[in-house]
């Protein structure tokens, strides 16, 4: 059973932070099973922390310290069609617990572009996307995403070991004829021709949500977001910012899609007869782990 947003929400404010943990406040209706529950603590160790005889009596007032609990928080930037459940899901939260940590008494209206707050215990990482820079994530949450259109996600590599995003769309546009441009809905530059290593370029194919031009069929192109790295990895391996940022732009896309892992592959696992891209020297298995 859920506890109430009040009790909720006098949790959240009756957390401190402690080198041990936090310190919680009994509040009146409340039980160790209750406190242990919001907290996502064993009602064993808060028993065992407070040297407490009894475990089916507490007393309103009574301070307990709660092991291992010390909280941190992460700022998360709501995005257009979310809501305080998804994001609670995400993060193995109660949609109330959420609410109660940002102090929102109407849990079914929060809007896109406001900011709250998720708790995180000490120790734990922020979401992989958070290592995109803050102008990639802005310009990403202002991009309306066509719900259940995308069902996979493919990676693809250049072919050159010297370009840039903005070359690659001009090649695609006037010498491919390629009536929306740059075929892949991504680029991650390399750092050569003037670029930073690791930036993601944004095509307008996902700007505008349109199908990719990555793929040999058109019924993939349709359902599929084609990334590619700039380099030809047929001669030496990703760079390491490259990767990460891969990694950081596939978690965003898998939140904001529902593309499960399964469907998150390379050009040449997709068509094995016909390309070795992204080449062999590209990391599949690190890929693989990545999604996992």
């Amino acid at each position: 059973m859920n506890l109430p947003w009040t009790l909720f929400l006098l949790i959240a404010l009756a957390l401190t932070s402690s080198l041990q943990g936090a310190v919680h406040v009994v509040k009146k209706g409340e039980t160790l099973t209750t406190i242990a529950k919001a907290y996502s603590v064993a009602k064993a160790d808060i028993v065992k922390a407070n040297n407490i005889k009894d475990a089916d009596v507490i007393r309103v007032g009574q301070k307990l310290e709660i092991p291992g609990s010390a909280m941190h928080f992460i700022e998360y930037k709501i995005k257009k069609g979310e809501s305080l459940s998804s994001i609670a899901s995400q993060y193995g939260l109660n949609t109330r617990e959420l609410g109660a940590y940002n102090g929102i008494r109407n849990l079914n209206k929060v809007s896109a572009g406001q900011t709250i707050r998720i708790p995180t215990k000490s120790g734990t990482s922020a979401p992989k996307y958070m290592r995109l820079s803050s102008s990639v994530r802005n310009a990403l949450d202002k991009i309306a995403v066509k719900g259940g259109q995308w069902k996979s996600i493919v990676i693809h590599h250049s072919g050159t070991t010297a370009d840039r995003a903005v070359n690659i769309a001009r090649v695609h546009k006037e010498e491919r004829n390629m009536e929306n441009g740059l075929a892949y809905h991504f680029v991650i530059e390399n750092g050569t021709r003037g670029t930073r290593n690791g930036d993601v370029y944004i095509g307008n194919r996902w700007k505008k949500q349109l199908h990719g031009g990555h793929m040999k069929l058109w019924a993939h192109n349709q359902v599929s977001i084609g990334i590619c790295l700039i380099g030809n990895f047929e001669r030496s391996r990703p760079k390491a910012k490259q990767m990460e940022q891969l990694d950081a732009l596939i978690d965003y896309l898998r939140r904001k899609t529902g593309v499960p892992a399964k469907n998150i592959t390379t050009h040449k696992l997709m068509h094995p007869n016909h390309t070795l891209c992204p080449g062999k020297l590209f990391p599949t298995e690190q890929l693989k782990r990545m999604v996992r």
